[in-house]
């Protein structure tokens, strides 16, 4: 693709709250977001086991299925991309089902990464997917890849420490990926805290090393004590932040593949000096090594060194601080 894919990532600071949640749309569609991610249980007990520390706060924090209906229903309604990662085999089942025509793509975060049941389910949907990598080896990549072929249309990268601070978001792991994978999209996740200078920056840096989706959490109000709030954007934010993504977009920012030169660089390249003429020299003459001098000329032809001219014969006249072209030499 050339243009980018910005979503929000609602996870669970909804807390259970329905209008929050429906409040959280509105103002991603508002901030010009292409969608909205959201975290589906079906099932809580076939999710969540009793002895996790978070199993009852976390309850509470359960949407029925009919609400999650009346989210699903109102992003159709703002044309909100619908991400969905099903936490548990029913989710999964239901994304292939009943909700199926909501979705856009299928998360699968690293939790299910090697949960193979749930991993059966989405592959039997064939809706498209976007991996979750954080905390995964190119290996068990290689494998998803293998398992799914082209269903996997995004390959999420971001560091899974929540929060992220910046020594830990190695983010040149972007450009490794796009070279890597140049098949499949590279996304770039953001877990940078809601406090940090930094987060908003790191989403262009991401753009320029190949990255052209993009997830970051939104919260309606930044730092307010919620679930998962501490790497929450406020709504006015991610509007920056797709403000940002959008320059880039419109001024075609390139990809920094440091394995090739780019259209500016090989430009630049015609500022080193080329071989020219000392003197205006006649067809069919014997080249001296005083007929050559090296001058800085700014066209992309000739020769940057003419290796022992010394007897060599030039084929076509040349005038006085020309370059020698190679096809002109016998």
């Amino acid at each position: 693709m050339n243009k980018s894919y910005f979503y929000t990532e609602s996870a669970f600071i909804h807390q259970g709250d329905v209008e929050y949640l429906l409040q959280l749309v509105k103002a991603s569609s508002n901030a010009g977001a292409n969608g909205i991610k959201f975290q589906v249980i079906g099932e809580y007990d076939g999710f969540l086991s009793k002895v996790n520390p978070h199993y009852e706060p976390f309850k509470k924090a359960m949407i029925i299925k009919a609400d999650w209906e009346k989210v699903f229903t109102l992003c159709k309604e703002l044309n909100l991309d619908v991400i969905y990662m099903p936490c548990d085999k029913m989710a999964a089942h239901f994304a292939n089902t009943e909700w199926r025509h909501f979705i856009k793509y299928i998360d699968i975060h690293p939790v299910n990464f090697i949960y193979q049941p749930i991993l059966e389910i989405i592959k039997q949907g064939g809706i498209d997917i976007i991996l979750g990598m954080g905390g995964r080896t190119k290996e068990e990549v290689d494998k998803k890849i293998n398992f799914f072929g082209t269903q996997i249309k995004v390959l999420m990268y971001g560091h899974q420490a929540f929060p992220t601070h910046l020594h830990q978001s190695a983010i040149g792991k972007i450009i490794l990926l796009k070279q890597e994978y140049p098949a499949i999209d590279i996304g770039y996740a953001d877990h940078s805290p809601w406090q940090s200078d930094w987060g908003r920056q790191l989403q262009s840096i991401a753009y320029m090393l190949g990255a052209r989706f993009f997830e970051k959490h939104v919260a309606l109000v930044a730092g307010e004590e919620r679930f998962d709030y501490i790497t929450s954007s406020s709504p006015e934010s991610i509007a920056e932040m797709v403000k940002d993504i959008a320059a880039m977009d419109k001024n075609e920012v390139e990809f920094a593949d440091i394995t090739k030169l780019n259209a500016s660089e090989i430009k630049y390249t015609s500022r080193q000096l080329k071989a020219v003429a000392t003197r205006d020299m006649h067809a069919e003459e014997l080249i001296t090594a005083n007929d050559v001098e090296y001058k800085m000329i700014e066209i992309e032809v000739g020769l940057p060194y003419l290796n022992d001219p010394t007897g060599k014969k030039l084929l076509v006249g040349l005038n006085k601080d020309y370059p020698f072209l190679e096809n002109e030499i016998e």
